[in-house]
């Protein structure tokens, strides 16, 4: 579980950090995951679980971004969390990513309030990805759920 755990991390901190950056989850850290979680359980049984679990993940992913909750790449990049998850991560991924998502989703919208109301702004020297960040506060907020789905994969690790 440790290997795995090694293995995952760096295409999870890819994800986590281009998903808050630019709201885009690269293809490549996604196909990366999947084949770690194909190749943590093949063998017989165990292979077949985590396909189902991979499945399973990207159906409820695809019927979120179908009612455009969230995007694609979220969608992708929870069938990719289920196979590494498995059957017996799969609880916990669920629950931890619902509940991070959720206080993400919370502080964000706590922040654009506070933005709205006190006329704050980042300065001009301030990093061009937060300024992006502020500005898409100050539009219409939206949740890199990315991260909350990276950190409920590292929960259920």
């Amino acid at each position: 579980m440790l290997l795995l755990a090694a293995l995952a991390l760096p295409p999870l901190a890819a994800v986590a950090v281009s998903d808050v950056r630019r709201r885009l989850i690269p293809d490549a850290a996604v196909a990366a995951l999947a084949i770690i979680g194909v190749g943590a359980a093949a063998g017989g049984q165990a292979l077949s679980a985590a396909l189902s679990c991979g499945a399973l993940c990207a159906g409820v992913g695809s019927l979120l971004a179908a009612a455009r909750l969230w995007g694609w790449g979220d969608a992708k990049l929870l069938g990719a969390a289920g196979l590494v998850a498995g059957p017996a991560g799969l609880p916990l991924l669920a629950g931890a990513t619902a509940l991070i998502g959720g206080a993400l989703a919370a502080l964000l919208l706590l922040i654009r309030s506070g933005l709205r109301h006190s006329g704050w702004r980042l300065p001009a020297n301030a990093p061009r990805w937060l300024r992006a960040e502020q500005r898409r506060l100050l539009r219409a907020p939206s949740v890199p759920y990315g991260l909350a789905i990276a950190a409920g994969l590292v929960a259920a690790m």
